[in-house]
């Protein structure tokens, strides 16, 4: 009777661990998930460029450059004189992946919808065109 229920207790610990969740060797950890989006404050924003009316590259106070897509693109984008990046949420702060609005103050005028791409790294500054490196 004993061997039943150690044969029972054990073959349901077996099943029980194979519903368990496992990670991959090249899963991160939630902490280095979070780590790995990056985030900057709007007003450290120390200037800009785009190639053309739907990627616009801003550098910050501490020298990151980061990619910023609009949708669909935005009128003027490109011989912008000023911009202003407007977080939904009201803060100042932009990460990874958030949505934002982008209002080309000089010539256009236009307001667009803009998503933050990602911060290049200094082999993907060195390749933008030098027109296009803010």
């Amino acid at each position: 009777m004993r061997l039943l229920f150690t044969t029972v207790a054990l073959a349901s610990v077996a099943a029980i661990s194979a519903c368990a969740p496992t990670s991959s060797p090249s899963a991160k950890p939630l902490a280095s998930q979070a780590d790995a989006r990056t985030c900057f404050r709007t007003m450290n924003v120390r200037n800009f460029s785009a190639d053309d009316d739907q990627i616009l590259y801003v550098r910050t106070a501490a020298n990151e450059v980061i990619q910023v897509n609009t949708f669909g693109g935005c009128r003027g984008l490109d011989t912008a004189i000023a911009i202003d990046l407007r977080p939904q949420d009201g803060f100042q702060r932009l990460c990874t992946g958030d949505f934002s609005t982008l209002r080309v103050l000089q010539p256009s005028g236009a307001t667009c919808r803009v998503q933050v791409i990602n911060q290049l790294s200094d082999a993907e500054i060195a390749a933008l065109p030098s027109r296009v490196r803010p």
